[in-house]
């Protein structure tokens, strides 16, 4: 979805919302409850759950906004809440209701989600998970199998359960469940085909072993210029989680490593990557005739941007409290990037807010601090030495490290001499660790709103230069680098999101929700004037 139907639909939902405080007619109702699924195809999910409860509030009993409001739960990381509100939809429901084999298959993803959370899939709780999926995908595609997407759930976990030997629906075998579901797929008439049609043949494909057709099939939807987001996101948390698509053949990772490009691609694309999996993401290399073959005539190119984003990411820390839980981000960067002199001293730079010398503004001094590199080959904690520049955060809100050892094997991340131009199509990148989760790397497109710098900027702080970019991103991502899109280069320094909404920039009235960024370029310019103010 391009960035202007995503402002089209996100005021479109703003609208719905406001009417239905009110006293909604039933055109009003009806436009919101189709809101709801288009929010969750462009993946926005936190708008999709506030109008979903919105629209439950006044039709409690509509099956499918139930439904939908039980997935963002799934996506949102509620699990158990999700299972609560599908159990009782599907035991309020007739089974020849359609809504029906759509809540007991989402049933199935949520047993599945549990079992893959599990650190031990061979867990009595895990396998337990495991059986329960099985049986919320098995009984609707049993009951008609026209209900595919049930039966290519069904052929996945099937298979994954023999890889893990764990002996669970053994009547069942993967491959006569994957020709079942080609066969019922491919006689649908072409006109009763929706937009899950194509991923869910890949997927049955690919419980063939036929890789030529996996790859010609996620073609169709993956590579066409209104990319679905929402479907290829679908496409890659099978893949991973339960094919275990990488780690089953060099074909296998390609494919993987091409889906996640195209989606990182897309607006609303987000990827979610621990440090072992961006550290073996690294080390895909593609070919391009199979590049070609699932994205296009741009695939090649379209890999080796993501690639670049994913060396990027080693140059991403982690600060933490000594021994303790990460507060925040920071990154590499090489002295002289930033006003320093001499200038090949590297140094870690993250938010005021998040490390300074007194503990003030809900930060830690710099003798509690470890910065690691969690997608480093060998990821090691570094002590900081001193901080060498700091600004508070009505200012810069920065704080730039000297770490007792010298770092080697990482490069710094290189500064971008000026910001982009402000245009509809422009975004930026941030990676980081939203939300301070353990092991995971975020990488999210956001739409650069407008920023402070020249050529028409107006500063309303003197020496400090602000970007504003959208989809405000979870706590835990302070100190993250702000990246612009084409290569990768640092323009900003994330300060803040305001999800209740920023002021905006340059004099325009009004607010919006909104990240907020320092360039990075003002902030040299203040270490430059200070170093000068010191030595005069």
């Amino acid at each position: 979805m391009a960035e202007g139907n995503l402002d089209d639909l996100r005021a479109r939902t703003e609208d719905a919302q406001r009417k239905l405080s009110f006293s909604p007619d039933d055109e009003t109702i009806a436009t919101a409850k189709g809101l709801v699924e288009e929010l969750r195809n462009a993946r926005d999910f936190p708008m999709m759950g506030r109008l979903a409860e919105a629209v439950s509030r006044i039709d409690p009993k509509d099956p499918k906004n139930r439904r939908l409001y039980a997935q963002y739960l799934i996506e949102d990381g509620k699990a158990t809440a999700a299972a609560d509100v599908l159990k009782a939809l599907t035991r309020r429901l007739p089974k020849v209701h359609p809504e029906h084999a759509e809540a007991t298959g989402l049933l199935g993803r949520v047993y599945k989600q549990i079992f893959f959370d599990a650190r031990d899939k061979t867990s009595i709780r895990a396998r337990e998970a495991l059986k329960q999926a099985i049986a919320s995908y098995r009984e609707p595609f049993e009951a008609s199998l026209t209900n595919t997407w049930h039966g290519v759930n069904l052929v996945a976990l099937i298979s994954r359960t023999r890889r893990l030997g764990l002996r669970v629906a053994p009547d069942l075998v993967p491959a006569a469940v994957a020709k079942t579901v080609v066969a019922a797929l491919e006689a649908q008439p072409a006109l009763a085909r929706d937009e899950w049609y194509l991923p869910t043949l890949a997927e049955a494909q690919l419980g063939l072993g036929n890789y030529d057709a996996v790859e010609r099939t996620i073609r169709q939807y993956a590579a066409a210029d209104d990319a679905n987001p929402f479907l290829i996101a679908s496409t890659l948390r099978q893949f991973t989680q339960v094919w275990d698509l990488e780690n089953e053949s060099e074909r296998g990772a390609g494919i993987v490593a091409a889906l996640r490009a195209r989606l990182l691609s897309l607006p609303g694309g987000r990827i979610d990557m621990k440090p072992d999996e961006l550290r073996q993401a690294r080390e895909v290399a593609p070919a391009e005739g199979q590049l070609e073959a699932i994205l296009g005539q741009h695939g090649a190119r379209t890999y080796r941007w993501w690639k670049q984003g994913l060396d990027r990411a080693l140059s991403v820390a982690a600060v933490r409290q000594r021994l303790g839980d990460r507060i925040g981000s920071g990154f590499l960067v090489r002295g002289a990037e930033i006003g320093f002199e001499p200038g090949n001293e590297l140094f870690v730079m993250t938010n005021f807010h998040v490390v300074n010398q007194a503990g003030a503004s809900e930060g830690i001094p710099p003798d509690r601090v470890e910065v690691v590199f969690e997608a480093a080959h060998e990821p090691r904690p570094y002590l900081v030495d001193r901080i060498v520049w700091s600004s508070p955060p009505d200012r810069h809100d920065a704080t730039v490290l000297r770490l007792q050892d010298p770092i080697a094997g990482i490069e710094p991340l290189p500064i971008a001499r000026g910001l982009p131009v402000v245009e509809p199509s422009a975004v930026v990148y941030i990676i980081g660790h939203p939300g301070g989760h353990d092991l995971a790397f975020s990488c999210q497109d956001n739409e650069l709103l407008d920023h402070e710098g020249p050529p028409g900027g107006k500063r309303q702080i003197p020496g400090v230069s602000r970007v504003h970019y959208r989809a405000p991103t979870e706590g835990g991502s302070s100190g993250s680098p702000v990246f612009n899109a084409d290569l990768w280069e640092v323009i900003a320094l994330h300060h803040k999101g305001g999800k209740t909404g920023l002021q905006k920039l340059n004099d325009r009235l009004g607010t919006y929700p909104a990240n907020e960024g320092i360039s990075i370029q003002s902030i040299r310019d203040a270490v430059k004037d200070d170093r000068t103010a010191a030595r005069s």
